[in-house]
């Protein structure tokens, strides 16, 4: 069965029983439901019951005059249509009438198919009102939950118009570039992108999405502190018919992929590297024992040679060296391999005495010559972390630097708290290194000293990265070195990868 339209209802409040009736024969032949009433008091009464959409109400009511059941109904609802009627108008009662909220002020005598006529606009008023009203909170709505859903994604999303001048930006796209969304604002788009990627990819972004449609790929885009990131771009047209259209671009920073890939491949490369390094470690181990035992028994064939005795000291003096770094290497190649990691919570300054003590354990005699400093924020919290894999961290880089000062010298090593990340510097007055070892300094198997396989600052930005923290150097020839230390206070994900 289909549904039928609401029959709409009209309240007749009129003393004189004529005119009540006249209008309720008129207003009935327009289909409405009429109620009457012939005193201020039913008035009020019948509109309560029955909730007319209409009111037509006398001012010179018994009981209770007009005003005052215009004002009881316009009290109740703000929906119903009050049309006032006088037989005694002037132009103070209009006004009153009009403040009191009436809809339509009537003088009698009048027209009975104008008051029908009347009421009809009044109604199709408020009807197209409330539908504006309704499709105002719905594109309220809209835009909030738009709003919401821009805010909530992790990419950044821009608006432009056809000039590329940007017209809206998330809170992700605020935080991608450094800029506050004011600064954002009305700003041709492309000064966030590197002018070098721009000539290679794309000379005008909005141009060529106003030609195709759509642009993609990966730039180079700009920061506010003028660092750069890698990101891939999407962009495509808004079109609203009778204006230009808009461009709307979504970029994905790609820093953490193109990291996750770097260090993939740098562990595919450590896995090859340290099944070959098992092989060789175990073949020179070999090599060596027969070495040591042959030199051990060629001296005692030389008694009464000072020369050949010497020769073996340094074949022996060698052969230890040797099986120190191939101790090192195994070592190395044994921690990658099994070291499980999990995660506690870490006290660093603990992490880094512990480290220190090892260092001097290893260097005893020259423990008196490096002069230790060891500086920390009050409250630095404790972190998310594998202490065993940490400890391992400190004691390289402190190794380092007490190896790179064999003269004496002093250490300083400061701690603070920076965010949700702990800075850890570590700062030496040693020899420094050389500008064309920096780049090179924590690859496997680089070192500028005697002994040691150069594997202890390869291990540690091993480890660090484990972490999703970061290890980076600073130093200048013979003016010392500057390790420094980024690590995140709660890991994020559920362990290590």
């Amino acid at each position: 069965m289909a549904n039928r339209p609401l029959q709409r209802k009209v309240l007749i409040a009129d003393d004189s029983e004529i005119l009540n009736n006249m209008l309720k024969d008129v207003f009935e032949d327009h289909g409405y439901e009429v109620f009457q009433s012939f005193n201020g008091l039913e008035a009020k009464a019948a509109f309560l019951k029955n909730q007319p959409d209409l009111v037509l109400v006398d001012l010179q009511l018994p009981k209770l005059d007009g005003f005052e059941v215009l004002r009881y109904i316009k009290d109740k609802s703000s929906r119903a249509i009050v049309i006032l009627m006088t037989g005694v108008g002037s132009q103070e009662i209009a006004v009153k009438a009009m403040k009191l909220g009436a809809d339509e002020y009537l003088s009698k005598p009048f027209e009975m198919d104008s008051v029908a006529a009347i009421a009809e606009k009044l109604l199709a008023g408020r009807k197209a009102l409330e539908e504006n009203i309704r499709l105002k909170k719905r594109i309220q709505r809209n835009e909030k939950y738009a709003a919401q859903l821009a805010s909530s994604i992790n990419e950044a999303l821009l608006t432009t118009d056809s000039e590329g001048n940007i017209r809206f930006a998330n809170r992700a796209a605020s935080e991608m570039w450094g800029y506050s969304l004011e600064e954002l604002m009305n700003n041709d788009v492309h000064f966030l992108i590197q002018a070098e990627s721009r000539t290679l990819l794309s000379r005008n972004l909005i141009k060529d999405t106003l030609r195709d449609g759509k642009t993609e790929g990966e730039f180079i885009f700009r920061k506010k502190d003028r660092g750069t990131f890698p990101g891939y771009l999407s962009s495509s047209l808004i079109q609203e018919q009778g204006r230009n259209p808009d461009v709307v671009i979504v970029v994905a920073d790609l820093t953490r992929l193109h990291e996750v890939e770097r260090r993939l491949k740098h562990s595919e490369k450590m896995a090859s590297l340290g099944k070959v390094v098992e092989g060789v470690a175990h073949e020179v181990r070999n090599c060596l024992t027969s070495l040591g035992g042959f030199a051990l028994r060629l001296r005692k064939t030389m008694n009464d040679n000072p020369t050949g005795n010497e020769y073996v000291d340094i074949i022996l003096k060698d052969v230890k060296r040797l099986e120190k770094m191939v101790k090192d290497i195994e070592d190395y190649v044994r921690f990658s391999k099994f070291h499980r990691f999990r995660a506690r919570n870490v006290d660093l300054i603990e992490i880094a005495r512990q480290a220190r003590q090892r260092v001097l354990q290893k260097l005893s005699s020259e423990m008196d010559r490096v002069i230790f400093v060891l500086n920390d924020e009050a409250n630095i919290p404790k972190i998310s972390a594998d202490p065993e894999a940490l400890e391992e961290v400190f004691y390289n880089i402190i190794l380092n630097s007490y190896e790179a000062m064999p003269k004496g010298g002093r250490l300083k090593v400061d701690m603070k708290r920076v965010g949700s990340s702990i800075n850890v510097s570590f700062t030496d007055t040693g020899i420094g290194i050389e500008n064309e070892d920096l780049t090179e300094i924590f690859n496997p198997f680089v070192t500028s000293k005697t002994s040691g396989a150069g594997m202890g600052l390869s291990k540690a930005l091993l480890l660090v990265e484990e972490h999703g923290g970061t290890l980076k150097v600073s130093s200048q020839p013979h003016k010392g070195a500057v390790f420094k230390l980024t690590l995140p206070i709660e890991r994020s994900g559920n362990g290590f990868s």
